[in-house]
């Protein structure tokens, strides 16, 4: 996407960047939308140079793999932020970056090739069909970049939360969860790092509306992307919590279904435990002992084994080990 607005509000479209920044030179007063999805290294060089870019920032944006983060060089906005995208079938986050530049009359967007270019092309789009935001102030599709970022959030929120309530209904039905509630509980703190320095960015933004002159109605807007974010980072957070009492609840029914296991394995070996001893005195083969030319011997010692035996069966079922 490569944009000029003029001085007379009018909308024009260029096929490069480069015709986008000769056109700025052409018309004062006009301020320049651009999006660039994989640019090159000389890209990044003759934008620099057009705009007068800081070279952190230059490097910032080539190198990639920026945490969320808010830098001003001069009058200029360097802004580093994480759109998320969530892939429900393997419960993976997909984590793009995008980088923009803000100046007096230019709003650069830069992200690595296959980036959500579409998205944020949607959101520009979004702030030219509001005309009473002022698209011809950068601020203003910065605007829009944030709220299209954070609006994101929600159904991958969303998305999260379903998960959970299928995780929680295998972990009562006996499944194995431990696994999948641990990568999930990953995912959720991965969330909470992209999103968690929103929060402060944009309070670093409204300190300095009236400092860099951002548009006084533009003011509840970048309060509204924070309460956003804030009730965001509050559903993460009981997501998280969530998920951590979620693995102390698998571990307790792992451990009592191992102990339900030793209840049982303890009662047979209890139960077979007195037919051995009772086999294995009549069948010590000694001359002299007792019982051993009684005619009733053999069926009183399988009756003595049948009784102890039922007998303890009995009681292990009544206590539930069996």
């Amino acid at each position: 996407m490569n944009t000029l607005i003029d001085s007379d509000d009018r909308v024009m479209t260029h096929d490069s960047a480069e015709e986008t920044v000769s056109a700025l030179r052409e018309h004062p007063g006009s301020s320049a939308c651009i999006v660039l999805e994989g640019p090159t290294e000389d890209e990044l060089k003759h934008l620099g140079e057009a705009f007068d870019l800081h070279p952190l920032a230059l490097e910032d944006a080539s190198h990639g793999h920026q945490r969320p983060k808010l830098e001003r060089y001069g009058d200029s906005l360097f802004l580093a932020v994480h759109p998320i995208a969530y892939t429900d079938r393997t419960e993976k986050l997909t984590l793009n970056e995008v980088h923009a530049f803000t100046g007096p009359n230019y709003f650069l967007v830069t992200m690595p090739e296959g980036g959500p270019g579409e998205t944020v092309v949607r959101q520009m789009q979004r702030a030219f069909r509001r005309p009473h935001l002022d698209p011809h102030n950068p601020q203003t599709l910065l605007y829009f970049l944030l709220d299209g970022v954070v609006d994101g959030y929600e159904p991958v929120i969303m998305d999260l939360e379903e998960d959970l309530d299928n995780i929680e209904e295998d972990l009562f039905a006996g499944g194995n969860t431990s696994q999948r509630i641990y990568e999930l509980f990953n995912e959720v703190v991965k969330f909470q790092r992209a999103t968690r320095p929103l929060s402060y960015m944009l309070e670093l933004l409204m300190r300095g509306a009236e400092k860099y002159e951002t548009p006084e109605q533009l003011h509840p807007h970048f309060r509204d992307v924070r309460d956003h974010v804030l009730r965001a980072l509050e559903h993460l957070d009981s997501l998280r919590s969530a998920l951590q009492n979620a693995l102390t609840v698998d571990a307790t029914l792992v451990g009592q279904r191992q102990n339900d296991a030793m209840k049982k394995l303890s009662s047979w070996a209890a139960i077979l435990v007195v037919p051995t001893i009772i086999a294995g005195i009549y069948g010590m083969n000694f001359e002299n002992m007792p019982e051993l030319n009684w005619p009733l011997g053999y069926p009183f010692a399988l009756g003595l084994m049948v009784v102890i035996a039922g007998g303890l069966y009995g009681i292990f079922k009544k206590k539930n080990w069996l």
